[in-house]
């Protein structure tokens, strides 16, 4: 087949994709299952692009290239500020599943291939379970932030996950005692990923800045986008060549580079790239998908038994691990459904098994077809999450089962009368606490976070753990007594929660919340807010005031007149 065939079948691909892309998109789907679907179409048709070589090749040239995307975006100050929280939920979140996982695939498996299933299908998606809490506001919510946590946690777990599992298949047979064998070959991988880690850290501080100031005269920005691809490729052929996955090298590799001078440059140039990566792969995945065999073999029957145990097992295995680390039952359930599907990571170790015969042809496709089914489903599981939450919350309430959280008695003696109840002790919750402590208000603060109610504490102040939209947790804040309830925190949901449960013990209480998003001002107010800060709005009139107030002045002049605008309690925090 000559080239030119070649690039009109990728024309067709990308075309496809890009259609189905929209149609999801337009059906609030993720625009990722669309670009699947565009795979199984594609790869049905007896194209070029349907020979298994060309597949395998489309797959790997897409997972080096978003793998290095990942490893860009990968934050590790938003890891630190998670903190050993994010850490011990997503490591218990891995662990358990891998063992309720391989516990059921001892069944039907070998245990190497038992593991390796299991290791795939505890891996779940950022790439779609991200956006979709950002359409729906909640990336914010107690459950976003725990599910975020735990994604990033598996993004670190995969480093490890990849290696055992190509150890795995360095060793012939299914003898236990090949165990010795298995722990010296993951420990060899080891020592190459540090060998692999530290040249990429020599390469950053030595070879990198010199590299930046040669081509920075040039002011030729195409030269990043350039560097970025070959090191993407360079890493992935150097990974190969030592003996670990060319993917892993990717994600190494970009994780230093996020790191570096000129980090903010790649991410920025690479970005309308990352789009071409992602419906790469995401399309090489729908084309790994026989169709005949999904429908002749009756082998869609085993495909949907899987998902449905990942649909269950997972988001069971999140909840339980939510609720070990003190969130809601409402919020634990809603942080497990958001996290109900299998995704990028998981084609990877599933890939590694099968080019290493830990796995089987057939259960890689079972992978395959797990893994767009449950994608599919993942808008869905979300959108399902606090509802369903909340039934299971009163649920355990009506059996006695589920209490409301109160934290230790404060240090602060019980306050006087007239006092401010402020819900959140975030940077805008800390803002209100300053200006009444300035104006001699006590203050009530209630928060979900056990380390923003000890800091309350060492301030004096009247502080308590615990979810304010709970009736038993609101009744601490003696509503009746005070002159005001400010809630500040960012998920409109557990706003409007919090707002009817005041409302409804007391009805006089004065209300003032913070909405994030403009969309949601009506929803506050009509909930009983007596007022509520737009957040997008104030924004908005602040930088008009800026555009106003540097207009004909000078930059001293700018600056100054800057510093004596007076700060406002809704702006942005």
């Amino acid at each position: 087949m000559d080239l030119w065939t070649n690039l009109f079948d990728l024309i067709v691909l990308l075309t496809v994709a890009m259609v189905l892309g929209v149609i999801a998109e337009r059906l609030k789907q993720s625009a990722v299952v669309g670009y699947m679907v565009a795979g199984v179409i594609v790869g049905s048709s007896g194209g070029a692009l349907s020979d298994k070589s060309n597949v395998e090749t489309l797959a790997n040239l897409g997972v080096i290239l978003l793998m290095f995307t990942i490893g860009l975006e990968f934050n590790w100050s938003r890891l630190k500020r998670l903190g050993l929280t994010a850490l011990s939920s997503g490591a218990m979140q891995i662990g358990l599943t891998i063992v309720v996982a391989m516990s059921i695939g001892l069944a039907f498996l070998p245990w190497k291939g038992a593991f390796a299933i299991a290791a795939a299908l505890a891996m779940s998606s950022t790439a779609v379970v991200l956006p979709v809490l950002q359409k729906r506001a909640e990336a914010d919510s107690v459950h976003g932030r725990f599910a975020l946590g735990v994604l990033l946690v598996q993004d670190l777990a995969v480093v490890p996950m990849v290696l055992i599992v190509g150890a795995l298949g360095t060793v012939a047979g299914e003898d236990p005692k090949g165990g010795l064998d298995i722990v010296l070959g993951t420990l060899q991988g080891f020592g190459v990923v540090g060998l692999f880690v530290l040249g990429f850290f020599l390469f950053s501080v030595y070879v990198l800045p010199w590299l930046v100031r040669f081509a920075v005269p040039t002011r030729n920005r195409d030269v990043l986008t350039l560097f970025a691809f070959l090191m993407a490729m360079g890493s992935a052929w150097l990974a190969q060549k030592v003996g670990i996955s060319p993917a892993l090298g990717a994600l190494l590799a970009a994780i230093f580079l996020g790191e570096s001078i000129i980090a903010p440059q790649l991410r920025s140039d690479v970005n309308p790239l990352k789009t071409v990566f992602v419906t790469l792969f995401f399309s090489a995945i729908g084309m790994y998908l026989d169709v005949k065999w999904f429908i002749t073999d009756f082998a869609w029957v085993y495909v949907l038994v899987l998902t449905l145990m990942i649909v269950v097992i997972k988001p069971t295995v999140v909840t339980a691990v939510g609720l070990i680390m003190k969130l809601t039952p409402r919020s634990a359930v809603a942080a497990g459904c958001s996290m109900a599907q299998v995704g990028l990571f998981s084609f990877v170790l599933a890939q590694i098994a099968l080019q290493g015969r830990i796995i089987e042809q057939i259960h890689f496709d079972m992978v395959v077809a797990a893994t767009i089914l449950t994608l599919f489903l993942t808008p869905y599981t979300v959108q399902l999450g606090r509802p369903l939450g909340s039934r299971f919350d009163t649920f355990l309430r009506k059996r006695g089962l589920s209490r409301a959280r109160i934290g230790q008695e404060p240090v602060a003696q019980a306050l006087a009368k007239g006092h401010i109840v402020v819900v959140g002790y975030g940077p805008a919750g800390r803002e209100v606490v300053e200006e009444a402590r300035n104006q001699s208000l006590p203050a009530i603060v209630l928060d979900l976070n056990p380390a923003s109610v000890i800091e309350a504490r060492k301030l004096g102040l009247e502080a308590y753990v615990g979810d304010a939209s709970q009736p038993a947790i609101l009744k601490l804040a003696r509503l009746e007594d005070s002159s005001a309830i400010v809630i500040t925190l960012p998920d409109h949901r557990l706003t409007t929660a919090i707002i009817v449960e005041a409302r409804d013990q007391c009805h006089d209480a004065k209300i003032i919340a913070r909405s994030r998003y403009h969309r949601y001002f009506n929803l506050l107010e009509g909930a009983g807010a007596n007022i509520v800060v737009d957040e997008e709005r104030q924004v908005g009139r602040r930088l008009s005031e800026y555009i106003q107030a540097t207009s004909g002045k000078s930059e001293s002049e700018e600056i100054e007149q800057a510093k004596e605008k007076p700060r406002e309690q809704g702006a942005a925090s």
